[in-house]
């Protein structure tokens, strides 16, 4: 049973984001709603699901929504991908998951704009 407050669209396949401060991830984004986001990426280490903050970028072509506060929930290893199975180094895939923090009135109005622009029901 789904228990998220907002519900998680998907989006286009070009939608990336990055993570900082003190742990630096890029990947792509799986799914997002008004409350947070999925994303998965190859990094080896694991990010721990530490309570401080964090910001987020996302993009897509040339739009950009910076410095999102967010905390990471989950950080968990999925299947290996089978494009990657050929690779003489294997990436193992990971699933990272973030709750958006609360969001300043500009903020909320750019997810808003950037979700019905780039998201599928």
């Amino acid at each position: 049973m789904e228990r998220r407050k907002f519900p998680r669209m998907y989006v286009e396949e070009n939608v990336f984001i990055a993570l900082s401060n003190g742990f630096n991830r890029i990947g792509r984004v799986k799914d997002i709603s008004l409350g947070g986001l999925s994303f998965e990426h190859i990094y080896e280490e694991i990010v721990e699901a530490i309570q401080s903050r964090k910001d987020i970028l996302l993009w897509v072509n040339d739009l950009r929504l910076p410095k999102i506060p967010c905390k990471i929930i989950y950080d968990i290893p999925i299947q290996i991908q089978p494009e990657y199975g050929l690779l003489t180094i294997q990436l193992i895939t990971r699933r990272c998951g973030v709750q958006f923090e609360p969001l300043m009135e500009d903020q909320a109005d750019q997810l808003i704009s950037f979700l019905k622009r780039f998201t599928q029901k």
